[in-house]
């Protein structure tokens, strides 16, 4: 049952407008407007630590910052903070959001919400299903390279360092002419000279360095231009660089507003924080765990509960000298960057919060292009891919089969031409509604949650890409390549340090990464089967294929996954090779379709995988697949 635990947040925020705790400063509220039951508190957190505490001390760089008269390094995070009005049937939880290059995600996966216009004041809230059940929902900005325009930046101070850096650029197709690219930081004008191009086809092959005649930087050292005969491939930029942000700060930032909300009162308002990140979010919250900050500088847990989205088994760069937090690893032609780095598995990721004592509740969830993209696999087996390596007794793992990491629209599309398949629009809603609710359950020690569900090597639902059984689907290749992912070594101090002198970083042996077995269908055996994996009408996969395609670079379709509606008679099936069964072989009828819909759904109204309040939509959405997929491709056939 709800408690009327929890406070107006108006009045908290107002209440705690001084400083009320060392390291959260004050809360400057810039803007407060209606929200119906709600309010819409728009401000900043202003925020100092103290660079000799135990706590501090991996930060990158931290002790090189610029520290006010105590000593101590300020910053700033933007803050929007969505509170009830009335307290009663609030859960006494507020729902923190690592927000995603400046932006929300849950409130589009959980509610629906499309956002047009990112500065807070506007963000759409969707159905409001957080709010409406009992959270106080926040959104605070970490990532300093954040614009206003894209979102909820982030001001951290500078450390007056010079130091290399490493810039990609990708040229798709051969041709003469001049090209330029921008860096993201601008070149150190006295070691220009030592700054050098390379190119390569691979990612693993060794760069030629392109003589200095064949480019230049731009006129204010912010960019490099390529000029002359230009070979497809990959083109990087080698350079030093001055004054870098102290990137890390912003984990120091979710940390201290997390503790804020639970201690910097005396009333006790808040009882719980779960946090919640979704993709990049996500990898800044494996990463803020692995590297000790989910205690305060006073020892005491910062989150209780976490559910990491689709973070497969990243972290990010988000805490070295020179960082780039919005690189995202080898999938996405983000290359070779601090992201896909050991530890991978529980047992390594929470050494220092088991140590602390402040090991959060966690929730996993992997899409299927967590294991296609992501190198999900790796946080459940052993680096070398040959056993299952367990989850803490404190983590779960949803593998939910057949979504996607970035869903397509319905009808589906290829883009512009730019996928070799249909994009997949399986919808992750309803799931990740109902596991909020049963991670907040387990959290206030009212209820265990589900089993994990996940493919596993003992169980043969986890194997390399060459053991996939996929079925024949002539219209449909099954890709025969996935992005790699290498040991990597950045420099004898990234480890103790976090400063990299290695660009790009010396390679070792490739881990061994695996993917989901599929079923007859093509579709992922293991893992909780939403309702178009359950009751389907084709394939939904975790991959797809970009074009033109880059094979040598091993890029499929970054984080977009694939659809291939079925046969629709059993003659078309006959007619074209394709092993899978029919529409009409599955489903005499719609209304036999819609009858195993709903079975589906009530099913995983069981297994807690979904709220018995959302089965009318998702058996609504179901149906709207059917319309679009079924009688529009009748239609075309005609």
């Amino acid at each position: 049952m709800l408690r009327a635990r929890l406070l107006p947040l108006a009045l908290f925020l107002v209440l705690t407008g001084q400083a009320a705790f060392a390291e959260v400063v004050r809360v400057e509220i810039l803007k407060r407007d209606d929200a119906g039951t709600h309010e819409r508190l728009i401000g900043r957190v202003h925020f100092r630590v103290d660079p000799k505490l135990p706590a501090n001390r991996g930060i990158a760089d931290l002790e090189l910052a610029p520290r006010n008269k105590d000593g101590m390094v300020e910053f700033m995070s933007d803050l929007l903070f969505v509170a009830p009005k009335d307290a009663r049937g609030t859960r006494g939880t507020v729902f923190l959001e690592v927000v995603n290059r400046g932006r929300d995600q849950s409130l589009g996966l959980m509610s629906g919400a499309r956002q047009r216009d990112l500065s807070p004041e506007s963000w759409d809230l969707g159905d409001r299903f957080l709010l409406e059940q009992g959270f106080a929902v926040a959104f605070l900005g970490w990532q300093f390279d954040v614009q206003p325009w894209q979102g909820l930046t982030f001001q951290a101070p500078e450390a007056d360092v010079e130091g290399v850096v490493r810039e990609s650029y990708i040229f798709r197709t051969s041709g003469n002419g001049t090209v330029s690219f921008r860096l993201a930081y601008c070149a150190f004008p006295e070691k220009k000279n030592d700054a050098k191009v390379t190119f390569r086809t691979k990612m693993d092959q060794e760069p030629q360095t392109l003589d200095h005649s064949l480019w230049d930087f731009g006129d204010d050292g912010c960019s490099v231009r390529l000029h002359g005969e230009l070979k497809a491939g990959l083109y990087e930029a080698i350079y030093s660089a001055k004054d870098s942000p102290i990137a890390g700060l912003g984990l120091a930032a979710m940390r201290d507003f997390a503790s804020y909300l639970k201690h910097g009162l005396t009333f006790g308002a808040v009882q719980r924080v779960i946090g919640y990140g979704y993709s990049q979010s996500g990898r800044f919250l494996r990463e803020f765990v692995r590297d000790g900050f989910n205690a305060d500088e006073r020892g005491r847990i910062a989150f209780d509960g976490l559910m990491i989205a689709s973070a497969g088994a990243g972290g990010g760069s988000f805490n070295h000298r020179f960082a780039k937090p919005g690189e995202a690893g080898n999938s996405v032609l983000s290359i070779l960057r601090p992201v896909d780095l050991p530890p991978f598995t529980d047992e390594g990721l929470l050494a220092k919060a088991r140590a602390a004592r402040v090991v959060p509740k966690i929730f996993y969830t992997f899409s299927s292009t967590e294991y296609w993209a992501r190198a999900g696999s790796l946080t459940h087996t052993t680096e070398d891919g040959l056993k299952d390596v367990p989850l803490a007794s404190t983590s779960r793992l949803y593998f939910l089969a057949g979504t996607p990491h970035a869903s397509g629209p319905l009808p589906p599309t290829k883009g512009r031409q730019q996928f070799s398949q249909f994009v997949n629009f399986a919808e992750q809603r309803w799931v990740q509604r109902a596991l909020l609710l049963d991670l907040d359950a387990w959290v206030r020690g009212e209820m265990d949650p589900p089993p994990s569900r996940y493919p596993s090597l003992a169980s043969g639902d986890l194997v390399p890409i060459d053991a996939v059984d996929f079925p024949r689907v002539p219209s449909m290749a099954f890709t025969s390549y996935m992005p790699q992912v290498w040991r990597m070594n950045f420099g004898p101090a990234f480890n103790s340090s976090r400063i990299i002198s290695n660009e790009p970083p010396l390679l070792g042996a490739p881990y061994r990464v695996l993917v989901p077995q599929v079923n007859a269908d093509g579709n992922d055996r293991a893992g909780i089967r939403l309702l178009e994996v359950a009751v389907p009408l084709g394939t939904y996969s975790g991959w797809n294929i970009a074009l033109p395609q880059m094979r040598d670079l091993q890029y499929l379709g970054g984080l977009i996954g694939s659809f291939e509606r079925f046969p629709l008679t059993r003659q078309d099936r006959e007619r074209t090779g394709d092993s899978r069964r029919s529409i009409a072989e599955r489903y005499p009828a719609r209304e036999e379709y819609s009858r195993q819909v709903t079975r589906a759904a009530q099913d995983l109204v069981r297994q807690r995988f979904m709220l018995a309040g959302d089965v009318p939509a998702a058996v609504g959405w179901a149906q709207e697949i059917w319309n679009t997929v079924v009688e529009a491709g009748r239609g075309e056939a005609r």
